[in-house]
């Protein structure tokens, strides 16, 4: 609390006080009254007004004070009315009230709001797994047709999937700790699995891969397979013209395991680097080609946060890109 603003906030009843004073010593002069006595009188007042001043100042940072400490220590400081000490001032209890009512008016808010966006992501998700069918039904059919149009076909659908997962995963990614199971992930089985399943995808665009990947990993094997899948699809999407190259690689330390996605595309250009996770980022070369949503790279920097992971980015521009994902070790973990 400070000073200055408190003289401020207080200043009519100094105003009114420096009045009566002068007022006082302005009549007793004109009754008689000596200047010693007058002085003697101001003296006092002067000091009475002062001391309670000083008292009243003490007091209320005391309190206010008070306040702000309790609000540091709580989980939800928008209960803070909810331990607020009780005081003889009629105006502080007032004011109590008056956040009460406030803080309830507010969660009722949230509260619908809540119930608003679990309506709405419980629609996405079902629309999504209608949108799946049809899908599904197209795989198959595809399946029957021979020849390039073919293969553009399937292609185009794995992409079209991967667009209807990002919708998915990112309506979940708010209620990850609801979807989640944290156990050992082999990786080269997930990448793997991830490469037969985009394999018509990776043909059109001939892109060879290469993985050398061992041991196991604890994180939960389908959001962690939907990442991979985003960023071997950015692979795809930012190679260079003719075919392509994705290598998948693990490093296994003491305190983490990483695995590196390098691809030898067209890179990112190096002021774009630290912003690349940005919401809504799309880049250079995303402008150029028109097929970025800025989306994709920032659902897995969210997931990766909610999974307990990192996920980095290096890259020289015409040259290559990788994407590190590390996955911290845990002892307890480790042994069961």
């Amino acid at each position: 609390m400070n000073l200055f603003r408190y003289i401020h906030d207080k200043l009519l009843i100094v105003v009114l006080n420096l009045s009566g004073v002068l007022l006082l010593s302005f009549y007793l002069l004109t009754v008689g009254n000596t200047l010693l006595t007058i002085a003697l009188i101001d003296l006092v007042w002067g000091s009475v007004f002062l001391l309670y001043f000083g008292i009243e100042y003490y007091k209320r940072r005391q309190y206010f004070d008070g306040i702000t400490r309790q609000m540091t220590r709580l989980d939800k400081p928008y209960l803070i009315h909810e331990m607020m000490e009780k005081t003889w001032r009629y105006e502080d209890e007032v004011y109590k009230d008056i956040l009460r009512k406030s803080t309830i008016s507010a969660m009722e808010v949230i509260v619908l709001l809540e119930e608003e966006q679990g309506e709405y992501k419980e629609f996405i998700e079902a629309w999504i797994h209608e949108v799946k069918l049809p899908i599904t039904s197209l795989y198959l059919m595809s399946a029957e047709l021979k020849g390039d149009s073919a293969r553009k076909l399937q292609a185009y659908l794995i992409d079209l999937e991967n667009q209807v997962d990002q919708a998915l995963f990112y309506a979940r990614s708010d209620y990850v700790h609801q979807d989640y199971l944290i156990r050992e992930a082999p990786v080269q089985e997930i990448i793997s699995e991830l490469v037969k399943k985009n394999k018509f995808l990776l043909i059109q665009n001939q892109m060879q891969i290469t993985i050398d990947c061992e041991g196991m990993v604890h994180t939960d094997k389908k959001w962690l397979a939907f990442i991979i899948n985003q960023l071997l699809f950015n692979a795809v999407k930012y190679k260079k013209e003719g075919s392509g190259q994705v290598s998948f690689k693990t490093i296994s330390t003491k305190e983490s395991t990483r695995l590196i996605i390098r691809d030898e595309g067209l890179g990112i250009v190096s002021h774009e680097l630290p912003r690349v996770f940005d919401k809504g980022f799309t880049g250079t070369n995303g402008r150029d080609a028109g097929k970025a949503t800025g989306f994709g790279l920032y659902l897995c920097k969210k997931l990766c946060t909610k999974l307990g992971l990192t996920i980095e980015a290096n890259s020289t521009e015409d040259e290559y890109t990788e994407m590190i994902l590390t996955f911290p070790k845990n002892s307890y973990l480790s042994d069961l």
